[in-house]
């Protein structure tokens, strides 16, 4: 006759025996190629030539080796900090594990801002994200704006598609007003260079954007240095760290309105203001002036 086995799991305070720390390791070389062979990745010097070990034997290029020393001292230490592994207080875990959130630089950038006394993006701009009302008109003709239609290096929104409401794709949802601001929240180029951000002008009043953009409106602070600050390593360091999801990265709301803005003393944060002011007015005159030009025959 077989007899139950009961188990009970006693409880352990994550970080227990640990120092209250927990170690965060990240892989970024494999040491052979993502194909179907697995051919091996060896490491080279900066002019190409293959290094070899002791042995006179290739180096696989491969970060688990050095990981598994890394956490060795930190078993050893409770606390270890290089390129590709750290660690982190139990006590200030907030449910979330992974790695660009809680690094080191990226923690090092937000109490520099907040040292600052840099303001939350939500303090200082409304969020909206309420569906407009011409999409309960299925017949209703509307321009929609994608991100791919946005030139991130000028923030311009460059192109719009015309459809009846009822033949949108799914994601169009938010409708846009002049001096809206528009910024990615999905897709793999956030927190990226590529980072979509566009200011909307007149000639765009009406349109309808999609969900993978939420709308900056009724700011407080003046808009071309908004538009500024959207580009810079400051911002999109932010949105790298708290994005989520490997096939379609995203940033939550909450998340987003979080994002420490940096306003620098009046004098400065017009001086910037006033340059990217002045390179929406000189696009508009060099289309303008293009637009002027006629061919006679």
């Amino acid at each position: 006759m077989a007899l139950p086995l009961f188990l009970q799991k006693k409880p352990s305070p994550l970080g227990e025996g640990l120092g209250g720390a927990v170690f965060f390791g990240r892989v970024t070389k494999l040491g052979y190629q993502g194909n179907k062979n697995g051919n091996p990745i060896y490491k080279k010097d900066e002019f190409g030539n293959l290094l070899k070990n002791e042995n006179r034997e290739l180096i696989l290029d491969e970060d688990f080796s050095q990981i598994i020393k890394d956490y060795k001292i930190f078993q050893e230490t409770n606390e270890i900090e290089s390129e590709n592994s750290f660690t982190f207080p139990v006590s200030e875990l907030n449910g979330r594990f992974d790695f660009d959130y809680y690094a080191p630089e990226n923690r090092k950038l937000l109490n520099k801002l907040k040292s600052l006394n840099a303001v939350k993006l939500s303090e200082i701009c409304e969020i909206v994200k309420v569906k407009s009302k011409k999409l309960a008109n299925p017949n209703e003709l509307v321009e929609y704006i994608e991100l791919s239609d946005i030139n991130t290096p000028s923030y311009e929104i460059i192109n719009t598609t015309t459809y009846l409401v009822h033949e949108l794709p799914s994601r169009a949802s938010y409708e846009v007003q002049e001096n809206d601001i528009l910024t990615a929240v999905a897709g793999n180029s956030i927190g990226t260079v590529k980072h979509a951000t566009a200011l909307v002008t007149r000639d765009y009043e009406g349109n309808i954007c999609t969900n993978g953009f939420r709308i900056l409106r009724n700011c407080k602070v003046d808009l071309y240095y908004l538009l500024y600050y959207l580009r810079t390593e400051m911002f999109l360091k932010q949105v790298f760290m708290y994005r989520t999801g490997a096939a379609i990265p995203n940033i939550s709301d909450d998340d987003l309105g979080r994002i420490l803005v940096y306003l620098p003393e009046d004098k400065v944060l017009q001086e910037i203001s006033e340059k990217v002011r002045h390179s929406f007015e000189l696009r508009k005159q060099a289309r303008e002036a293009v637009e002027k030009i006629a061919i006679e025959f």
